[in-house]
């Protein structure tokens, strides 16, 4: 416990001390000279992205180099390492192979140092020995943090991150580590080298400024102190000829140097400038002050600061070394400005020599190591590759080449395994001989008893276990015997409409696709979990369950392993299946009928949409017979006159008259009953009776109100409901006109009632269709508005003459705020585009009242009256006074 504990605590304690060390190098860097300078944080950042991972590791970087840019004033330029660093992390990742060094020199030759050169050059700096250096030290400075992580990485103590997933122990080469002892014992001098000669540089600059300023602090003291007590005393006074004569001096001594000579009285007054202006606020700035670096007595270092820096150096471009000391017997001050701008090209220009001469000595050295190193360890290597399948090599007969070495302890150790291999070959070669026969025997026994099995068990294309090994399988499960016998669920899967993928990309096509799909239900094949393909595109799952959710995580698993589409031939196939579930000892005892009832289950989760599954239930078996059977027997009930129409009238809000019917089919059944329309009417849909049963209510509707039109009963229009499968079809508006002309209806006494996602399934057609329809007379009602998939863009496209809302709009329309909202925005949008709106399914005077307010136009429901046969239905016409309307 107490191990573990330590191990839980050992990760998060190295990186932080990790990420402390990155901190420490980042505020402590090596400076060289003018600015620039030396830093190690991405040594630490690195093994920390190697040992934590590139996330970790990234998080860590942007820490340090945001404290870096943001609060110790590092240039933004800083963040050039940062970018290092996430190039290295991410092509690492990608490539699995450990080539940090080269990708690194890959990111300065192509991203870095064109970047540097880039920013230098749009910060208005130009293109000197400065930039050059600049480049130079940054990306041998990268390289150097990367090269030396990369080292550290291999020699660190794995185990101390052993917790760590992203940690793996890696083999150490002789060979590596020798170029590695090369490498370090050629880079630690050459580092040493650059510090020091960088500082005898930055000191032999500084001595000579010095000097400079000295000199000319003694020849300017000695020619003033020449002259006589009275013109010295009149040239300590600003704004005399003999404190211009004193300026001219200074100005003429200094006209051939590029420096800046300030004599002052003792009081801070100037007295001479020799430069561009000598008033006392400028002077100021020229007085050395808490902030620069004191080098020597009265002898002052100047960098001025600038934030925000884009680059390192900026701030040398202004600097300069300042002298501030009293003139020797004189009542004078000499402050002399010595700018280091002078010094820099210079230095810039022998130190970029002395850099790159080192570098290509560093490269020449590192590549003579490595070829020293793998020249010594030539022979061993080849000795470690010869022998690591020794015996294998041995047993294939194949002739040994042994290697040959100059080294003695090498050349010996090869002579004893060339020895020790000759007695083994001939110690097996006797037993190879013996056995070979009888193991090709046994092999060809073994692959024709394999062959012969997956031909009887298996099938050929998806290699799943096939039918006769299902039934193998069913006689191992004891269902014989109840009691014993484990619980399990069949669980029946079809792909569907396979059939078209056969059909229209080919049988090969369709077969891969088998064969892909066999390859994604293999993945859900467990101890408890079995897949047969049984045939075709119909596969079998049998799982032994402990809880019936565990067949539901199966069931669900099963049909989202297709819901990625299948990449065949550049083409993306979507599939999906229904899954059937039956479940034993509860949905049968017998396998037959097991699979039967998972059969039935299957074909419900059919018609429930796409990649669902089903559980089997004894009332699903009594629906689908009762639904075959209706289904049968559409056609006789067609031709036998089961079929009648009831009709529902329509009151008119402002009149309070009855303005028209809907008329109603109803099936008498002699077995059943009446049949609902709501259970009938789907099954003739897909079995194309529909079309059939279209025309033949709306030849009798036709019919029966021209013969209350001829019976003297007011004229009114009869809505008919059409399908969406009829309404699609060519014959439409043929078989309309030729119906109107049988029966002698106007047609403006006939409203075709269409529902709204038939007339948004194909917008263009449907407009022509309705338009046409218009032409005719014949009004267009939009039924059952706002339970569909209209889009409001499309609605003022189409030519209707009302819309209805439909009943579940205005049940509880009281009780519901939502609901109400809805039927007075679709009242007012209707309103708005000049259509008459209906509500339908009205039973109580409070709906009556609340729909009267919003201004609906019509009104249909059980309140005024149920669907009625036409012999009712014309009394109820005759009797009515409207008086429903007095609420």
């Amino acid at each position: 416990m107490v191990q573990k504990r330590f191990a839980s605590l050992l990760l998060p304690a190295i990186f932080l001390a990790g990420l402390a060390l990155a901190i420490a190098c980042e505020s402590h860097e090596l400076h060289l000279i003018f600015g620039l300078s030396l830093t190690f944080t991405n040594i630490f950042l690195l093994l920390l992205m190697r040992c934590y991972g590139i996330y970790y590791g990234l998080a860590a970087t942007g820490m340090v180099y945001a404290a870096s840019i943001f609060l110790w004033d590092k240039p933004y330029i800083q963040a050039i390492f940062l970018l290092e660093l996430l190039f290295i992390g991410c092509l690492t990742r990608r490539n699995k192979r450990d080539r940090t060094v080269r990708t690194d020199a890959l990111f300065w030759l192509v991203i870095g140092a064109p970047l540097l050169i880039l920013t230098f050059y749009a910060t208005d700096r130009s293109l000197s020995a400065e930039l050059w250096l600049t480049v130079l030290i940054t990306a041998a400075n990268g390289l150097f943090n990367v090269l030396f992580a990369d080292i550290l990485w291999r020699y660190l103590p794995k185990r101390w991150f052993a917790g760590s997933s992203i940690v793996r122990e890696s083999p150490l080469y002789l060979g590596v580590v020798l170029f590695h002892i090369i490498i370090v014992s050629i880079t630690l001098p050459f580092l040493f080298y650059i510090l020091n000669n960088s500082w005898n540089a930055y000191a032999s600059v500084s001595n000579h400024a010095l000097q400079l300023a000295e000199s000319t602090a003694g020849h300017l003291s000695e020619e003033i102190r020449s002259r006589d007590e009275s013109t010295i005393s009149l040239s300590t006074s600003p704004n005399t000829p003999e404190s211009e004569q004193l300026a001219n001096l200074v100005q003429r001594y200094v006209s051939n140097y590029n420096y800046r000579v300030i004599l002052s009285g003792t009081q801070g007054q100037i007295l001479a400038d020799s430069g561009h202006t000598g008033d006392g606020a400028q002077f100021v700035r020229f007085i050395p002050s808490d902030s620069d670096d004191l080098l020597q007595d009265n002898f002052y270092l100047h960098v001025p600061e600038k934030r925000p820096r884009v680059v390192s150096g900026e701030e040398w471009d202004e600097a300069s070394y300042i002298y501030h000391a009293d003139l020797d017997g004189l009542p004078l001050r000499i402050t002399v400005l010595v700018p280091i701008t002078q010094y820099q090209e210079q230095i810039y220009t022998q130190f970029a020599g002395q850099f790159i001469v080192l570098i290509l000595f560093f490269i020449c050295a590192a590549v003579f190591g490595r070829i020293i190193s793998r020249r010594l360890l030539r022979g061993l290597s080849q000795l470690a590759a010869l022998t690591t399948d020794l015996p294998g090599g041995l047993l294939s007969d194949h002739k040994t080449d042994w290697p040959k070495s100059r080294i003695y302890e090498i050349r010996s150790l090869i002579r004893n395994f060339r020895g020790m291999s000759n007695k083994i070959v001939h110690m097996i070669q006797d037993s190879l001989h013996n056995n070979l026969l009888l193991q090709e025997q046994t092999n060809r026994l073994q692959k024709s008893e394999k062959k012969l099995h997956d031909l009887a068990y298996y099938d050929g294309l998806t290699g799943l276990p096939n039918r006769l090994h299902f039934t193998e399988f069913t006689k191992s499960m004891n269902l014989q015997d109840p009691e014993n016998a484990l619980p399990f669920a069949v669980m029946f899967a079809d792909l569907n409409r396979f059939k078209q993928v056969n059909d229209t990309l080919g049988h090969s096509i369709g077969d891969h696709l088998l064969s892909m799909v066999a390859g994604r239900f293999a993945r859900i094949v467990s101890e408890q979990c079995k897949v047969f393909r049984i045939s075709g595109d119909e596969f079998l799952f049998v799982l032994h369950y402990e809880d019936i959710s565990d067949v539901q995580r199966i069931a669900q698993e099963i049909c989202d392993s297709l819901e990625e589409p299948f990449e065949i031939n550049g083409r993306s196939l979507y599939m999906s299946v229904s899954v059937g579930i039956s479940v034993y000892p509860f949905d049968g005892t017998e396998m037959d009928h097991i699979m039967r009832n998972a059969d039935i289950a299957m074909y419900v989760a059919k018609e429930q949409g796409d990649g669902l599954y089903h559980f089997y239930d004894s009332l699903i078996e009594n629906q689908l017979a009762e639904n075959m059977q209706l289904e049968n027997d559409l056609k006789s009930a067609l031709h036998g006159g089961q079929f009648t129409l009831y009709y529902q009238p329509k009151i008119d809000a402002s009149s309070g008259g009855i303005i028209g019917a809907e008329a109603l089919i109803r099936w008498m059944h002699p077995d059943f009953g009446v049949v609902s329309p709501a259970k009938f009417i789907p099954l003739a849909e897909n079995s194309g009776v529909i079309l059939d049963i279209d025309e033949w209510v709306l030849r009798e509707a036709c019919r029966q109100n021209k013969a209350w039109q001829d019976q003297g009963l007011a004229k009114f229009p009869v809505a008919v409901n059409i399908s969406a499968r009829h309404f699609y079809q060519s014959n439409l508006l043929p078989m309309i006109t030729r119906i109107l002309e049988e029966t002698g209806l106007a047609p403006q006494y006939l409203v075709l009632e269409i529902t709204e996602g038939t007339l948004i399934r194909n917008v263009e057609y449907g407009v022509r269709v309705m338009e046409d329809l218009r032409k005719m007379g014949i009004h267009i009602s939009m039924d059952d508005f706002g339970t569909g998939y209209s889009s409001l863009s499309q609605l003022d496209r189409l030519p209707i003459n009302e819309m209805k809302l439909d009943r579940s709009f205005i049940q509880g329309l009281m009780e519901d705020s939502k609901k109400s909202s809805i039927v007075r925005a679709v009242i007012e949008l209707g309103h708005h585009m000049d259509l008459r709106v209906v509500a339908e399914g009205i039973e109580s005077p409070d709906e009556l009242k609340y729909l009267a307010n919003l201004e609906c136009d019509q009104f249909q429901g059980y309140f005024f009256s149920r669907p009625l046969p036409s012999g009712e239905f014309s009394a109820f016409v005759r009797h009515w006074d409207g008086s429903a309307l007095a609420i």
